[in-house]
């Protein structure tokens, strides 16, 4: 059976336990890793995990580390969570692999389009870590570089405590209005705060769908993409 692929995108921050300031939340990979056995019935999935829960690059202390530097350690961040995300899904039995475009290969396997997309065809899930690979890009880049080279229709887009895209910040303007379907030229022309520029346009000119959730919900993953919960929409339509 020919499976629609998609790419679900997830912060650091969705896999951290606040409560205890732990980097990592066993539970929170737990409940990720069920939703998508779930999913994985119906798509053929890749993943791409941030890595803020550990490390951001692009908001570290320019004075005390190169910035370069800093990139990659923000790269080495999301292959931390994406070994621990694919050893949640191992553990309940979703085959499912690691492809970094930062090679470590002790861990992950080095990423290449067609060895990518032959594990999707053989039904594997897999995380892609490592961001692009080089500095100056962030996980939003990367996402939408894997969706155009693995063929995925839509990227499905977690957001930490926001049910989609605003006209507004939300938690600091309560007349935001929140968009149910969005363009990404209104998208663009508005800087709605969804995704870098550079990520939207790539989405926009390969015509792939985003789907914008709160995270936080329950079951969200799952019910984002049944529409069981607020979202938005951004497309070319």
């Amino acid at each position: 059976m020919i499976k629609e692929r998609i790419i679900i995108k997830i912060s650091g921050a969705a896999l951290k336990e606040s409560q205890h300031n732990h980097i990592l939340s066993s539970i929170k990979l737990k409940n990720i890793a069920k939703q998508i056995k779930i999913i994985h019935h119906s798509y053929d999935v890749g993943i791409v995990v941030g890595g803020g829960n550990i490390w951001r690059g692009g908001t570290s202390d320019l004075k005390l580390y190169r910035e370069a530097q800093a990139h990659y350690m923000g790269m080495i961040a999301t292959i931390i969570n994406s070994v621990a995300l694919k050893e949640a899904l191992l553990k309940i039995g979703v085959k499912a692999e690691v492809h970094s475009l930062l090679p470590c290969p002790k861990v992950a396997i080095n990423y290449q389009k067609n060895t990518a997309n032959k594990a999707l065809s053989q039904h594997k899930v897999i995380i892609l870590a490592g961001g692009t690979g080089k500095p100056f890009f962030s996980t939003d880049t990367g996402a939408a570089q894997d969706a155009v080279e693995l063929k995925a229709k839509s990227i499905i887009m977690g957001k930490d405590g926001v049910d989609g895209v605003y006209s507004d910040d939300p938690k600091k303007n309560n007349k935001a209005i929140r968009y149910a379907h969005l363009t990404f030229q209104k998208a663009i022309n508005e800087k709605l705060k969804i995704m870098d520029l550079s990520a939207l346009k790539i989405c926009q000119s390969h015509n792939i769908n985003i789907v914008v959730f709160n995270m936080e919900r329950k079951n969200a993953i799952v019910n984002a993409i049944n529409h069981k919960i607020p979202i938005t929409i951004v497309d070319n339509k």
